[in-house]
Formats: C-alpha cells, sequence, structure tokens
C-alpha cells in the first residue's frame, strides 16, 4: 500500500493540531475524515481529547473515514503550558508588523502628497515673483 494514501484510497495529509492539549503537534489524517456537519476546528478538538474505535465508527457512518494518527509523541505537561503562550505573543506581534507596515505605507503616501503641494506652492511663487 502507497504510504501517502489511506486504506480508504484517499490521500493522507500531515497537519498540526494547535488545540490547548496538543499546541504543535503533527498527525496524519485521510482526506474524507472530516464530514460536513462539523467545523473542522471543533472535530479535531473533539479527536484531540478522545479519539477510539466509536469515534472512527461515528466518521465511517457519516461519510468520513476515520483515519487518524498522531506523528509526534504526546508534549510534556510543561510544553503544553509554555507553547499556547508564545503562540500568542508571536500572533500579537505579527498583527503589530502588520499595523506598522500600514502605517508606512500611509506615512509614505503623505509625505508623497505634502512634497506635491510643497513643489505646487514653490512653482506658484516662482510664477508670481516673475
Amino acid at each position: 500500500m502507497n504510504r501517502s494514501l489511506c486504506r480508504c484510497g484517499t490521500r493522507i495529509e500531515m497537519k498540526t493540531s494547535w488545540t490547548q492539549a496538543n499546541p504543535g503537534r503533527r498527525f496524519l489524517t485521510c482526506q474524507r475524515r472530516l464530514v460536513a456537519p462539523f467545523a473542522q476546528a471543533s472535530l479535531f478538538i473533539f479527536l484531540d481529547i478522545f479519539i477510539d474505535t466509536e469515534t472512527v465508527i461515528f466518521l465511517q457512518q457519516n461519510g468520513g473515514c476515520g483515519f487518524f494518527s498522531w506523528c509526534d509523541p504526546p508534549m510534556c505537561p510543561r510544553s503544553v503550558e509554555i507553547i499556547p503562550g508564545l503562540l500568542r505573543s508571536k500572533n500579537a506581534y505579527e498583527e503589530q508588523v502588520l499595523i506598522l507596515q500600514k502605517n508606512k505605507k500611509m506615512l509614505h503616501v503623505r509625505i508623497w502628497c505634502i512634497g506635491f503641494v510643497c513643489g505646487l506652492v514653490v512653482m506658484w511663487i516662482m510664477k508670481a515673483t516673475s
């Protein structure tokens, strides 16, 4: 069997869990594992907490394949405690960078406009004095 294909013949994807219980932990899943009635995030949280035979059967009965396998070992308690805070900090800094980049663009536009107006004033003064 091809390692990139699930037992149902669908492609296997590697994803990363960003739930509170398993931040940054990678897992393999079939593209058919997620079923239409569930939002992706809530199903990840559900599977993150409780993955067993009944869950797989439920997913299979509702159009999903049910394949799910962790790639990484469970996180140590310290990692589970630290990583979400680091991720929040990183996201906050990235948001600030986007705001600063937007402000920088606006500043460039304002400087260009001021330069243009100053140029018009200088031209008007030169024309008025000649």
